[in-house]
């Protein structure tokens, strides 16, 4: 309420500031007009008198319109308030809804945690269901403690629930009032806006006005100025500058009012779309809700109408179990023979009714056949009468018109004979000749017309045979008489005769009979009697009847004898004489004779025609029949006393002309007393008739029973008399259901219902048996037994108990007199001894522990006793204990030694116990050692003893049962005290996921440091020595596959130390689970693959069989060759068996089992495992001794680490997972670059944060994906990179972690140096090659090492750096040395002269590849080169140098000493190839050769050089194939010392032939002198070029 109220007062200052900025603003504005005023009549030095008044009128108008704007201070104030209410509403209703939704989701989180809180309780319910059923003691009581403490906070929560939804139901309340009052606003906003737009609008208006006022004002002043001070020149301009001004104003002001109107616009635009948005929102709600209504209605609908069947099929299953118990109790009864033979009988008359219902069902086919043929004849017989009277046949429409067959009757006809049958009309209906024959015929043609089908009135429903008279829908008219088929032939002059004859004889014969004005409608004739009823009749005899009709019209008609109903023409005889004219209430006589021929039932009626109309009289012919009736169906026998008999009779009396055999049957008694069945039949009545019950006897035991008429024959017209007797045996109201039965059906069933009351003896006790439940030995019961009199005298009564019982059962008193209508009370007193088994063998049966001793009571003057029974169950009370003595041996003051001692109940009572004065160093669990057995319940209990203090303990532990009773178990121990002691004794691991790690430190502790026990308690056995002082060895054995790791697992610690422990929890799955597991997923796939084949098999031989029976029918022997065993035959002969493997077989690095790996990760259930790892202590250094094998420890001393190690399913998975996450990247080359891509996944049920430890920075391994939060079920792909550096093997591990768990990966990769060897060491020589021709040659690169070797082989001429190396100068001008990596001549046509294929791929391990190396010049030059570069792993390995060499001919010499540059020069040589070559003048072409001797001892040795002459191998060049080469006067230079051989030669296509030139220095040679000769030298093939050989020698002193 506080910040509510300061909320106001703020708003109450933000306005009053606002209002006084508002006055301040208007304030200035005044000024500043007045101001602009002042100014204006400061420029204004004349003004008249006549500018004043203008003035003033335009004030005055000012002031009048000031009136009329705005609103007054109250409105303001208003609008104000209502402004500032709403503001308030709405952050109120901000607060509102914020306040809602926290409670919204307190109320929401508080669900949550009732949920968790239920599903927790739900699963410590089932663990305590597991527990109780493995009957462990303390499970249970940790569980039902947890049980209770979680109920106790669901109970918190439910509380906590409620009072959330109590105050968030207030809090929403509040909310709705703040929306109401909101709405209730909204109106008045709409108005106020409404209110502010006109005043904004009015506002505008007069501001125009003013500036216009101000405006005319201006330009009067203007004009009243320029008159008198300036001339007409400035005044113009002022004038058209003035206009100027005012047009632009008027412009400004228009384009002012369009976006005035178009802001308000589209403000008016905005509120309407926001209120179309809110109530089709407002729509959107209330559809869904509505929506939502109808379905919980119509699943409520759907859950009765599920519900209502189920009850319905319950009730059907409960009268089956009825119906099976009723059965059953038929047959316990003693009825069984009985029962069998009713069922017997039922049976044969079920057949039997079968048989009657086909044999009618034929009967009545052959009656209505018979009906309708006849129904038939008598509709061609009507034919003429129906032309007479066809235009009243037409007004008696109830009546009359033609007969169909019903459509049930079609249906029978159609099912029975499936033909065709007749469709006759049906005969014209007459009036009755009475009332009751009225009625009769009134009731028969309404049922006839309820079962005729109107829509098929015209329709025939057989075909006939031949057309015409068969044909009913052409109805008689008018213009087109029926009689025209009677006289075909005739004339239409006869045809118009023969009309007009029939039209007077129908005049005279049918005539309405008027009297007085009044018109006879009726039945013209009455009989006497009413109906014409033969009773009883034999067949064979002749009766008559005589018919009076009495005249019943207005005056004289008369009557005629028509006819008779067609089925009694057989049987009845009509005498009527024609009366002539009859007078009203005149009458004639008509004799009616019955000749029976058949005994059955017969009607039909006497049809007449009169005048007036026509009228029928009923008749009917009925057999003898029974009517049979008894003179009371209730009879009560009243009270009779227990013993006597009473009999009672019915008189049945058959009024009928026929005789019937009956039975007298009891179908049910009932008795107050016993309420149990002595003898039910099941058989009802309704099942019994047109049962031979002659043939069955069953005699029903019970008070109330047939006399000894029950079964008889009852004559017609006579009475006989059936008794019934009540022989009463035990006091109570008896009823009885008797039936009377008619032999086949003759009469109903008659049923019969008798009462009766027994009365029993004057003395009784009120309760017979008497049961004193289960009692114990030696144990005392008593109850009360009442003993009635419903005398009006005193009686005396005694007990008479056996001699048996005597020691064991007694009354108190023994004997007394109970008072007329009184009751005395007696006292029974049961004390079971022991020998109770063997003083009453009759009354006790040993096996179930039941005594059953029937007891008598004796009543003075009563020769009957009143006999009672006492039942009573005797049980034992001893609980017996197995163990009588414990010895727990040496135990340790640091551990509890837990002995189990079973008690049994031998007791059929659940009896309490508990163990009283314990010791403090003993406990009993569970509940401390207090609980109740169960009967015959056998209970573990759990003995803990932890000793104190090191010594020896004897003591007894005392069970005491609910009855005092005491059982003692001895116990003896030995307490111990170590040398050494653990810091923690019980350690528990926390939940700990699959192959991660959970570590615990601990310590072992060495205190023992003085061997005084005076002081403080020292290590000893018992009372024995007391252990040195000095270092102590303990050593920890931990369980195998316990997945626990200790380290140290041995350690020695000095006196007053401690040693440092951790213990490692990781745990893992077992090989041999997941080679099951392995083994199981191959043996499902195969199964599942085996399925397949064997449907795609069985799919195929379907097909085959289909196939080949669409070709032909096949034979009996096809047939079976293909029958379906057949085929499985051939399926299981093709399919084999399966043998699964060996679990051992399957290797641990192999895919299946790293899939039954991850199967197995991902339906982990969890495991939970305790280990009890023994500590073994030894005294000394464990150095000292050098044995091998375990250490020489005290048993008595051991240590024992209890650790308790929950498992539970891994959150963080790899998808191909294997035993250790390892992701092996394998061998690769160093420098390469490899990623990895590995797959986890979130197989939890919540969202998880992942993070991971950082890899080396500069190690081989690299993450490059960046981790995030993983949803339930989510993937994510973590990418590594792997570089080797060096050629070894690379290891890192890394952590995934996690809020519930770590996942450890482990990152393994091999770097190997690639050993790579070429055939071609650094120059691959092309040779030379005819321009324009190619030169392909090859060469290997051979991969030495295990590994794939990815090269690719790339052209120096090609790369990216030609052209920035071809800006340098070239070799030869900047060195004399030549570099070998020289890209010499390239093609003039831009295509490269070298190429290599391949340029790319991989070398596999211990293989080799080819290389083929193309060389296509496309001119002449010497000078061709490039550099191949062989590249692995994008590193060089192998540079060779590409040379060759081109010419347009075949001939070419090589070697000689350089002349040329090694590049070629800028310019482009001419072509000749155009030119003649007879015709050119070619260039002496020049090769050089220096020879150098060498001189010692005065002595010259020879120098030698050789060039090749050669022949270029070519495709072209068809005609010449060799090369001659000639040397002219090589004797010139064989003066100097110079020899040439040979000096003339041929080479062969595709070889080179050698010319050696060799110098020897002549005799007198000047050392220092350099000698040089010339040779020419011709060489002819496809042209003869010509050669100068230079020859250059010197001599080189050494």
């Amino acid at each position: 309420m506080e910040e509510e109220h300061n909320f106001q007062n703020e708003n109450e200052e933000e306005e009053s500031k606002l209002d006084s900025e508002q006055e301040v603003k208007q304030g200035m504005d005044e000024q500043l007009c007045e101001h602009d005023e002042a100014m204006m009549e400061s420029d204004d030095e004349i003004q008249s008198e006549d500018d004043f008044e203008i003035t003033r009128e335009e004030s005055e108008e000012e002031v009048d319109s000031s009136h009329k704007k705005g609103w007054s201070y109250s409105e303001k104030r208003e609008i104000r308030k209502r402004r500032r209410i709403a503001k308030e509403l709405e952050f109120l209703l901000l607060e509102k809804d914020l306040e809602v939704k926290k409670i919204r989701e307190e109320l929401k989180e508080c669900r949550r945690r009732m949920e968790t809180l239920k599903k927790e309780r739900d699963k410590v319910e089932k663990d305590i269901d597991e527990q109780q059923t493995a009957n462990n003691i303390a499970a249970l009581f940790r569980l039902r403690t947890q049980h209770r403490r979680l109920c106790e906070e669901l109970r918190e929560e439910e509380d906590i629930y409620a009072k959330i939804d109590l105050i968030l139901q207030e809090n929403e309340r509040d909310f709705f009032q703040v929306e109401l009052e909101q709405a209730k606003l909204l109106k008045l906003h709409e108005e106020h806006k409404k209110d502010e737009e006109e005043y904004e609008i009015y506002e505008a208006k007069q501001r125009l006005e003013t500036k216009e006022a101000a405006i005319l004002q201006a330009e009067q002043r203007i004009k009243k100025t320029a008159i008198k001070k300036k001339p007409v020149n400035d005044l113009k301009d002022r004038e058209l500058e003035h206009k100027k001004a005012v047009e632009n104003a008027k412009k400004y002001n228009q384009k002012a009012m369009q976006f005035l109107k178009e802001s308000m616009a589209r403000v008016r635009q905005e509120q309407t779309e926001k209120e179309l948005k809110i109530r089709e929102d407002l729509d959107k709600r209330m559809q869904s809700v509505l929506s939502l209504k109808k379905n919980i209605a119509f699943d409520q609908e759907n859950q009765r109408a599920i519900q209502l069947k189920m009850k319905a099929r319950a009730a059907r299953e409960r009268q089956k179990e009825k119906e099976k118990e009723k059965g059953i109790k038929v047959l316990e009864s003693g009825f069984a023979q009985q029962f069998m033979i009713h069922q017997k009988h039922q049976q044969e008359v079920d057949k039997r009714k079968q048989e009657f219902a086909e044999q009618q069902k034929i009967l009545k086919a052959d009656i209505m056949a018979k009906i309708l043929r006849e129904e038939s004849n008598m509709e061609r017989k009507r034919q003429v009468s129906s032309i007479l009277f066809a235009e009243k046949s037409k007004m008696q429409d109830n009546v009359s018109g033609p007969w169909k067959p019903k459509k049930k009757l079609q249906e029978f006809l159609k099912k029975t004979y499936e033909k065709d049958y007749l469709a006759v009309n049906e005969p014209k209906g007459y009036r009755s000749a009475s009332p009751e024959s009225d009625e009769e015929t009134a009731t028969g043609q309404n049922l006839d017309h309820q079962m005729q089908d109107n829509d098929e009135e015209d329709e025939s429903l057989n075909r006939p045979e031949f057309s015409g008279l068969w044909v009913y829908d052409q109805k008689p008219c008018k213009d087109e008489p029926i009689n025209k088929h009677l006289i075909t032939g005739a004339s239409k002059m006869e045809q118009a005769i023969f009309e007009r004859q029939l039209e007077r004889q129908r005049n005279g014969i049918m005539k309405k009979q008027v009297a007085a004005g009044h018109e006879f409608k009726g039945c013209p004739f009455y009989s006497k009697p009413g109906v014409v009823h033969f009773e009883n009749f034999d067949v064979g005899k002749t009766y008559k009847k005589r018919v009076t009709l009495i005249n019943a019209s207005y005056g004289i008609t008369y009557c005629k004898l028509i006819d008779i109903s067609d089925h009694m023409k057989d049987f009845i005889e009509i005498e009527f004489k024609p009366p002539g004219p009859v007078s009203a209430g005149m009458s004639c006589e008509m004799t009616v004779i019955f000749k029976p021929m058949q005994n059955a039932d017969l009607e039909g009626e006497i049809m007449f025609r009169t005048q007036t109309g026509p009228f029928t009289v009923p008749l009917k012919c009925t057999t003898k029949k029974c009517d049979l009736s008894v003179d009371r169906t209730f009879v009560d026998f009243g009270p009779h006393v227990v013993g006597e008999t009473s009999t009672q009779s019915i008189t049945l009396t058959n009024r009928g002309a026929q005789g019937s055999l009956f039975e007298f049957l009891q179908m049910d008694f009932t008795s107050s007393a016993s309420r149990e069945s002595k003898g039910e039949l099941t058989t009802s009545a309704s099942q019994k008739k047109n049962q031979d019950l002659f043939e069955i006897d069953v005699p029903v035991s019970n008070e109330i029973k047939i006399g000894q008429v029950s079964k008889d024959t009852i004559e017609p017209f006579s009475s006989i008399k059936l008794p019934m007797i009540f022989l009463p045996t035990v006091p109570g109201i008896a009823h009885a259901k008797f039936e009377l039965v008619f032999a086949y059906g003759a009469y109903r069933n008659i049923a019969i219902e008798v009462q009766a009351e027994a009365i029993d003896v004057p003395v009784w006790v009120s309760n017979p048996n008497i049961d004193l439940k289960i009692c114990m030995y030696d144990r005392l019961y008593q109850d009360g037994i009442r003993v009635h009199n419903r005398d009006s005298i005193a009686h005396q009564v005694k007990f008479v108990v056996s001699k048996e019982l005597k020691n064991h059962l007694e009354f108190l008193p023994k004997s007394g007199y109970i008072q007329a209508h009184s009751s005395l009370s007696f006292q029974l007193k049961f004390v079971p001894r022991q020998s109770l088994p063997e003083d009453a063998r009759i009354y006790f049966y040993q096996e179930n522990l039941v005594l059953e001793a029937p007891m008598h009571i004796w009543v003075a003057n009563q020769i009957r006793l009143i006999p009672f029974t006492v039942h009573a169950v005797v049980t034992s009370s001893d609980i017996q204990i197995h163990q009588k003595t414990i010895d727990f041996g040496p135990c340790s003051v640091y551990e509890t030694v837990l002995t189990t001692v079973q008690l049994t109940n031998k007791s059929i009572l659940s009896q309490e116990f508990g163990f009283v004065d314990v010791p403090e160093y003993v406990d009993v669990q569970p509940n401390h050692g207090f609980g109740v057995l169960l009967p015959l319940e056998t209970l573990n209990l759990d003995i803990m003893f932890k000793a104190k203090q090191a010594r020896e303990y004897n003591f007894e532990l005392i069970c005491k049962s609910e009855i005092n009773r005491n059982f003692k178990i001895s116990c003896k121990a030995i307490g111990v005290l170590p040398p050494l002691h653990l810091s923690h004794s019980v350690v528990h691991f926390a939940a700990t996921a699959l192959n991660d790690m959970a570590t615990v430190t601990l310590y072992v502790v060495n205190s023992h440091t003085s061997r005084n026990e005076f002081t403080h308690p020292v290590p000893r056995i018992g009372t024995g020595e007391i252990a040195l002082v000095g270092p102590t060895t303990f050593e920890f054995i931990v369980p195998e596959s316990s997945s626990l790791t200790i380290v140290p697992a041995v350690g020695t610690v000095k006196p007053g130390q401690k040693c440092k422990v951790v213990l490692t929890f990781k745990p893992t799955l077992s090989d041999l689970e997941v080679q099951e597991e392995a083994v199981r997923m191959l043996c499902q796939a195969e199964e599942a693959r085996r399925m397949l084949e064997k449907l795609e098999m069985e799919s195929v031989i379907k097909s085959e069989v289909d196939i080949s029976k669409k070709k032909k029918t096949p034979s009996k022997r096809d047939l079976k060759e293909r029958s379906p065993s057949a085929s499985g035959q051939s399926v299981r002969e093709v399919i084999s068996p399966f043998k699964p493997p060996d679990p051992s077989d399957i290797a641990v690095d192999s895919v299946e089992y790293n899939a039954a790996l991850g199967s197995l990760l991902r339906s982990f259930k969890g495991d939970f495992h305790s280990f009890a790892i023994p500590c073994f202590i030894m005294d000394g250094v464990a150095t000292s001794h050098k044995k091998e094998g375990p250490l020489p420890y005290s048993i008595h001393n051991t240590l024992y680490l209890e650790v308790n190690c929950p498992t539970v399913n891994p959150p963080l998975v790899l998808v191909l997972c294997n035993k250790q996450n390892v992701v092996h990247f394998g061998e690769h080359a160093v420098g390469q670059r490899v990623l990895k891509k590995v797959m986890v996944q979130n197989i939890s049920q919540d969202d998880l944060e992942m993070k991971s430890t950082v890899l080396d920075p500069g190690g081989s391994f690299q993450l490059l994906s960046c981790l995030k939060a993983l949803q339930p079920g989510e993937f994510h792909n973590l990418v590594f990179s792997f570089i080797p550096t060096e050629s070894k093997m690379f290891y890192e591990s890394m952590e995934i972690s996690t809020a519930k768990a770590n996942l450890s990966l482990i990152l393994k990769g091999y770097g190997v140096d690639p050993v790579v060897t070429c055939s071609v060491e650094k120059v691959l020589d092309m040779g030379y090659v005819l321009a324009n021709q190619k030169r392909t040659v090859t060469f290997q690169l051979q991969n030495a090492t295990r590994l794939n070797v990815m090269f690719d082989v790339k052209l120096k001429s090609l790369s990216y750096t030609k052209h920035r190396d071809q800006q340098k100068l070239p070799p030869f001008l900047t060195s004399n040395e030549i570099p070998d990596d020289l890209v010499g001549t390239q093609n003039y046509g831009g295509q490269s002269v070298f190429s290599v294929s391949p340029i790319k791929g991989c070398i596999e391990a211990m293989q080799t590849q080819e290389f083929e190396v193309t060389f296509s010049p496309d001119h002449e030059g010497f000078s061709y080169s490039d550099v191949m570069h062989v590249e692995l792993f994008d590193k060089v390995s192998h540079s060779i140098q590409l040379k060759g060499a081109a010419r347009e001919h075949l001939m070419f010499i090589e070697g000689g000493d350089p002349i040329d540059v090694s590049v070629e020069s800028l310019s482009i040589l001419p072509s000749y190839e155009q030119v003649d070559v007879t015709d050119v003048h070619r260039p002496l072409k020049s090769v050089l050769l220096t020879l150098k001797s060498s001189k010692s001892d005065n002595k010259y040795s020879t120098a030698l050089r050789e060039f090749q002459v050669g022949c270029i191998r070519s495709t072209q060049l068809a005609g010449k194939k060799s090369v001659e080469f000639v040397i002219d006067y090589p004797q010139a230079v064989q003066v100097k010392g110079f020899t040439i051989e040979p000096a003339r030669g041929i080479v062969e296509a595709g070889n080179t032939k050698t010319v050696s030139v060799t110098w020897t220095p002549p005799a007198g040679h000047d050392a220092l002198q350099i000698i040089s000769a010339t040779v020419k030298m011709a060489i002819k093939g496809d042209i003869t070029e010509h050669y100068q050989i230079i020859l250059m020698a010197m001599v080189i002193v050494t």
